[in-house]
């Protein structure tokens, strides 16, 4: 206690419970940021497996992330559930890609108004929790309910002997009120998870390729996307160089002409993207944080098209490098 402020009239102020909610969705997640925070959940909770199932079904349509994690018992769930339970400042596991302990709330926050999270240790029953935001707003307490809408979604964790799923319904933001009929919502919804799958296949391209983890979106394998071609002809490493006492790792690639790709490869990098992903590619425990930028160095140009700076650093620099809640760096 800080002694000046001991003799001080006082009086507690929490937050307004829907107001503090309802400011959790607005911390600038998109729908493939928002999965990718999850997903960091169930690598640190050491998954192999992590599938992530959707449905087209209106407003009434559900995204769910599951994995064959370690899972939670009821104190680690409401712990998962809450905000504020982890400091930030604590010190984290080398391996663990968390911070702030908001992550799995402000993502789905981001995406639903409605988010359930049923987990299962080994030899335990399924837990559930939810955060209903209509409800939260309604009666204007943080109230945690143990509900869960529909008994199918527990059939990932019932083939598993542990793991959890998070489950987003009442997707507000991505469909609304929309009909199930309605064809051109059917089509953006389906569309947004073409970007999903590109972001994830880059962003975890590492795990992927040292099969540390599979990742399955509505049963079909997700491949790694490495962003530096290293397999293809006529690429080059120019430098490598290590700093603080290696706690940050530089790599510099020229990769090939275009020319030198597959027809697969080159379907994916047309010309646009292939200008547009020139820059720095920062990794923090092997998770891709940001790719295609110069940091404010100089303007994306044509005389650097093939130029990409792999940057890797760790956990404990997350200050000095202005890690924020989305696992993106202030620039």
């Amino acid at each position: 206690m800080i002694d000046h402020f001991k003799n001080t009239p006082s009086e507690e102020r929490p937050p307004k419970a829907g107001a503090m909610i309802n400011t959790f969705r607005a911390f600038g997640y998109n729908l493939k940021t928002a999965i990718a925070d999850i997903i960091d959940n169930s690598i640190s909770a050491n998954a192999n497996n992590i599938w992530i199932d959707y449905k087209w079904l209106g407003k009434e349509s559900w995204i769910t992330i599951s994995d064959d994690g370690n899972g939670m018992d009821v104190s680690t769930l409401n712990d998962a559930m809450t905000p504020g339970t982890i400091d930030p400042n604590d010190p984290r596991d080398e391996d663990d890609l968390g911070r702030f302990g908001l992550g799995l709330k402000t993502s789905s926050f981001s995406q639903c108004k409605n988010l359930t999270v049923i987990s299962k240790i080994r030899n335990e029953d399924i837990l559930s929790r939810c955060w209903d935001l209509d409800y939260v707003n309604d009666t204007g307490k943080w109230m945690l309910l143990d509900y869960l809408s529909n008994e199918e979604f527990k059939s990932r964790l019932l083939s598993t002997n542990q793991g959890t799923t998070v489950i987003w319904q009442n997707l507000d933001r991505l469909v609304g009120n929309a009909n199930r009929n309605n064809e051109s919502a059917r089509i953006a919804f389906l569309q947004e998870f073409d970007d999903v799958e590109n972001h994830l296949c880059l962003v975890f391209h590492r795990y992927l390729e040292k099969k540390k983890i599979k990742i399955w979106l509505n049963n079909i394998s997700l491949k790694a996307w490495d962003p530096f071609i290293k397999e293809a002809e006529g690429g080059q490493i120019i430098a490598r160089e290590s700093l603080k006492k290696d706690k940050v790792r530089v790599k510099c690639y020229v990769l090939p002409h275009i020319s030198k790709l597959s027809k697969e490869e080159q379907k994916y990098f047309n010309v646009k993207r292939w200008h547009h992903l020139q820059g720095f590619y920062i990794y923090r425990n092997s998770r891709l944080l940001l790719y295609g930028d110069w940091l404010g160095l100089f303007a994306k140009n044509e005389h650097y098209k093939n130029a990409r700076i792999q940057i890797d650093i760790n956990n404990k620099l997350d200050h000095d490098w202005k890690i924020d809640i989305k696992k993106v760096l202030f620039k």
